[in-house]
């Protein structure tokens, strides 16, 4: 899926990418800076996804245990509504269940476990696949029911990330019962990507106002170009960097001169690409520690 590594996911068909295969000192140089960016990018985002459950257990799970949920309304206003059992079940499921499906989504993309431990695999991707589209739906419904800041167009974008999840779960379980492990490995990339929109844009959102302030923001109604430019960065450019890098993978086993250059082109834009996300994301993780978690967890 995307650098060979044991720990960053591998390309989308590790078992039969080829080595490049003209301008070997070009593409070598290339194929370096490509697995290294991915590298670090995975590594940020873990390091971003451990402190993010670490928050849902410190937060939402101390609280819940010892103070009761009705004390959530300090991590979110709408997170307890009196005499709304549903939607206070719903966004229980939302919360908690986010815990298990963060872990277990990036357990599956770690090239090492699935070589070594196919029936872990096998069956944490169920569990993955299950607690994604079932914390999508719920997040769908709370959104419909309960609301949230911001203006349609935001509330359109998330709920598009709450729809691709469900999506690219149908086509990954499709893709591997015909026994179409390339192709399941591609749509379990959009479904890791769609899954963790949540944790993008909050850490988008916050590098922006660590480095910005409220430029582009208007506090009120939480509306404003960046805050719109940021969704779209957290939502669905995910899955345009998820498509070029298919197409190098691909690229990568067509022997044409006219493909090499191109090929390394694009692993020198996707490169860029994600070594400049993986700065935006330990900005926005030290701003939103600092700024929202750890004032929430302490009060």
């Amino acid at each position: 899926m995307l650098a060979k590594s044991t720990l960053a996911p591998v390309s989308l068909n590790p078992e039969t990418r080829a080595s490049d295969p003209l301008t070997p000192t070009t593409l070598s140089a290339a194929s370096k800076l490509y697995d290294t960016s991915q590298k670090i990018g995975f590594s940020c985002l873990l390091i971003a996804q451990a402190f993010f459950v670490s928050y849902l257990i410190a937060g939402y799970g101390f609280t819940g245990i010892t103070q009761g949920v009705s004390q959530w309304n300090r991590f979110n206003s709408t997170a307890f509504v009196a005499g709304d059992s549903l939607g206070n079940a719903m966004y229980a499921a939302h919360v908690l269940l986010a815990i298990v499906m963060i872990i277990g989504g990036s357990l599956q993309l770690i090239p090492a476990i699935r070589r070594k431990y196919k029936t872990f695999h096998k069956y944490n991707g169920r569990l993955f696949v299950t607690l994604a589209c079932s914390i999508s739906l719920a997040g769908m419904y709370l959104l419909l029911s309960r609301g949230t800041v911001g203006n349609p167009l935001l509330h359109g974008l998330t709920a598009f990330s709450g729809g691709m999840v469900i999506l690219s779960s149908f086509f990954a379980i499709r893709a591997i019962r015909n026994a179409n492990v390339a192709l399941h490995q591609r749509w379990a990339l959009h479904l890791f990507l769609a899954a963790n929109g949540v944790l993008f844009f909050r850490l988008f959102i916050f590098a922006w106002m660590t480095l910005f302030g409220t430029l582009g923001i208007n506090t009120a109604n939480f509306t404003g170009p960046a805050v719109i430019s940021v969704s779209v960065l957290s939502y669905v450019a995910p899955h345009i960097i998820a498509q070029l890098i298919w197409m190098v993978n691909v690229n990568a086993t067509d022997s044409a001169i006219g493909n090499s250059n191109r090929t390394s082109l694009l692993k020198h834009l996707i490169s860029a690409t994600l070594l400049v996300v993986s700065a935006i994301f330990l900005i926005g993780l030290f701003g939103l520690t600092l700024g929202s978690w750890y004032p929430a967890v302490i009060a």
